[in-house]
């Protein structure tokens, strides 16, 4: 039988690992005594943390592990698929076969995604998160070839996130960061490149804030602000819109009245799926929301998101509030203080947001205190 060449991880080669410096871990590939290929797994330990050619004691020891394990397996496939073919396993009849798997892709980083992304099997609201990420990545600009994806780069992206959209919370990011990783671990397998930019640049997972909601007097007064700056006016009526249907900035940009609107017994109601997840939502038109469409002939003003939230916020001091008012804040609004607050059952306000869990809507119902100081009340009554 043919003996096929040994594929294993090593650590600390270059014998440079102590308790304060790091040491590599690398795919040694043996295919006779006096040829190796040595790759690199993009993993770097202390002394401490290997043992018995596992890593141990690292906050991050069983993802790091199933990566190793990964790129072993990885290389063993290229090997078999080799002698499958009936040519003998050598250093050059491997590295070229590294070389054509890595290059079909030529040096588009995104396109490389998708590719792979595709053979993941990945489940439907899987995908659409995938697929968001890698197009916020397209619009960033920062990050399209191979060649970028340094340390630097992957730093940028993040500083980008955070001023794209203000209002992202660091959970968020951390999300696109942990979405990333894994098609970079795969660049790294392929020999594509040498080393993931995230061994130099560590996200924090981070916690969400507490979300807050406008009550109905800060609702009131921002309806009834005299706003001859034309552009505050219109983010003006574009937020309230949004209080009374709970539409997110995107889904309000590309709403269209002639074709996402049903009636039903005399009563409008949006009929459409989500930007963001592509999970339906069904929400009615409620009067105030339907002024604003009648007030522009059924066809909203449009602002980027940036310059929406820059005009929120000084629609916010205006009315003296210290929330800092954006579209996430309209879209509260509507769950906490238009339904929940008017005990509109949870179940139908989570088919009116388009969540794709009800416990997403459970977070926006433990903001509410007046809903518990209600149930108080009857209780008291009762007992």
């Amino acid at each position: 039988m043919l003996k096929l060449p040994n594929v294993k991880a090593v650590f600390d080669r270059k014998k440079k690992s102590s308790a304060v410096t790091v040491g590599k871990v690398e795919i040694e590939i043996t295919f006779s005594r006096t040829q190796r290929k040595i790759l690199s797994s993009g993993v770097e330990l202390y002394a401490n943390q290997w043992e018995d050619g596992l890593v141990v004691r690292h906050a991050n020891a069983k993802q790091l592990n199933k990566k190793i394990t990964d790129l072993i397996k990885n290389y063993k496939g290229i090997i078999r698929t080799i002698a499958q073919e009936g040519e003998d396993v050598t250093y050059q009849t491997f590295s070229a076969a590294l070389d054509k798997k890595s290059g079909k892709y030529g040096t588009d980083f995104i396109e490389f995604c998708y590719d792979i992304m595709e053979k993941r099997g990945l489940r439907a609201s899987t995908l659409r998160a995938h697929k968001c990420t890698l197009e916020t990545l397209r619009e960033s600009g920062i990050i399209r070839t191979f060649d970028d994806l340094t340390p630097a780069n992957i730093k940028k992206f993040d500083t980008w996130l955070r001023k794209q959209d203000p209002d992202r919370e660091q959970p968020t990011i951390y999300n696109y960061h942990k979405r990333l990783k894994p098609y970079i671990n795969e660049a790294v397998a392929l020999g594509i490149i040498e080393e993931s930019p995230y061994i130099r640049f560590k996200v924090d997972r981070g916690r969400h804030k507490p979300k807050e909601a406008l009550n109905e007097e800060e609702l009131a007064a921002v309806r009834a602000l005299d706003l001859p700056d034309e552009s505050l006016s219109k983010a003006r009526d574009l937020f309230v819109f949004c209080c009374y249907t709970g539409l997110a900035h995107a889904d309000m940009d590309a709403f269209d009245f002639s074709h996402d609107v049903v009636t039903v017994h005399g009563r409008n109601y949006i009929d459409k799926q989500r930007v963001k997840t592509g999970t339906k939502y069904y929400t009615p038109i409620l009067p105030p929301a339907m002024a604003v469409l009648e007030k522009y002939r059924y066809s909203l003003p449009r602002f980027s998101q940036q310059a929406y939230n820059r005009l929120l916020k000084c629609i916010g001091s205006l009315i003296g509030t210290k929330k800092n008012l954006s579209s996430h804040i309209a879209r509260y609004t509507f769950a906490t203080t238009v339904l929940l607050a008017h005990e509109v059952p949870i179940e139908s306000v989570s088919k009116m947001m388009g969540h794709t869990r009800i416990q997403i809507t459970q977070v926006y119902a433990k903001i509410l205190n007046s809903s518990i100081e209600k149930q108080a009340e009857r209780l008291s009554e009762i007992v």
